[in-house]
């Protein structure tokens, strides 16, 4: 399915030390696996577009990587819902899955930006 203007979204970002990956990692692993059970990209579940999770290792220099690297891991964390009430319904449905506690714990050590209901006003 193709991501649309006006969907609403979720959209986390982190920076976790290289000494916290493992413990940010298992919650990320958590979360997808609450995800694949109560979501889907059809109707069957909370009906999603699109869900991933990337990292990278960040970078000293963005414009010069042979500068190498901070030791820090970047994560991305990307929902897109069909319809705005995927949010609630997704709230929902968090608020009785037991990694809930943790995880949210995880996006207020290391998160640097939540879009929590955001909206996609452009794609292609």
């Amino acid at each position: 399915m193709t991501i649309k203007t006006g969907q609403h979204t979720f959209n986390f970002s982190l920076k976790v030390p290289a000494d916290k990956v493992d413990e940010v990692e298992a919650s990320i692993r958590d979360h997808a696996d609450f995800m694949r059970d109560t979501h889907s990209c059809d109707d069957s579940k909370i009906h999603l577009v699109h869900y991933y999770v990337s990292r990278s290792a960040e970078l000293n220099n963005m414009t010069n990587p042979d500068e190498g690297t901070t030791g820090n891991m970047l994560y991305f964390i990307n929902e897109v819902y069909v319809v705005p009430e995927g949010i609630g319904q997704h709230m929902e449905a968090a608020q009785v899955w037991p990694g809930f506690g943790t995880f949210v714990n995880v996006l207020s050590d290391y998160g640097t930006a939540h879009v929590v209901d955001g909206e996609v006003i452009e794609t292609m």
